[in-house]
């Protein structure tokens, strides 16, 4: 059974990545922080083999504008930033390239770098967002939270350019 197991193992890990697969989720804005900030959001996310989500990239859902995320680790451990009760423990970085820049500099002025932490990505679930800046002295601070009513999943078979999926996700 073990010499089995042994064998196994490494077909499941080089199965991982064939097995992955890219899914868009779209958010509508339900408190002022996020109108203000977004009129909706998709992310992209990337499920694994055993069905963990990691988000990928953040699009504009009715604008032009994206931004690649990164798993990350917020400096020194800094949770304490974010408001009481707050449950959400899934850090991404916002990559500058492209509009990345952009959007950090909207969601925290001032930041150098700038983190989005987030609950689990799931279909079906709200989504509560905070953006999270460092700024040249190296404070960490919480810029903003914003909270997220999931309005559906967009068909992966649709355009592949998310850039190019309509406004409105399919009925």
């Amino acid at each position: 059974m073990r010499r089995l197991l042994l064998l196994v193992l490494p077909l499941i890990a080089l199965a991982a990545p064939a097995r992955a697969e890219d899914r868009y989720f779209a958010f509508d804005p339900a408190n002022d922080a996020a109108r203000l900030m977004t009129r909706g959001i998709t992310l992209q996310v990337e499920r694994g083999l055993f069905g963990g989500v990691r988000a990928e990239r953040l699009y504009s859902t009715v604008g032009a504008g994206s931004a690649s995320l990164e798993r990350d680790e917020l400096p020194g451990g800094t949770r304490a930033v974010l408001p009481d009760g707050a449950d959400e423990s899934n850090v991404y970085r916002v990559m500058p390239e492209g509009q990345g820049a952009a959007l950090g500099r909207a969601l925290c002025p001032g930041a150098t770098t700038v983190w989005l932490i987030m609950g689990r990505i799931r279909a079906v679930r709200d989504l509560t967002v905070h953006a999270v800046g460092q700024g040249a002295s190296g404070q960490v601070l919480l810029c903003r939270t914003m909270e997220y009513r999931y309005r559906g999943e967009w068909d992966a078979r649709a355009p592949t350019r998310p850039d190019l999926i309509p406004a409105r996700p399919p009925q």
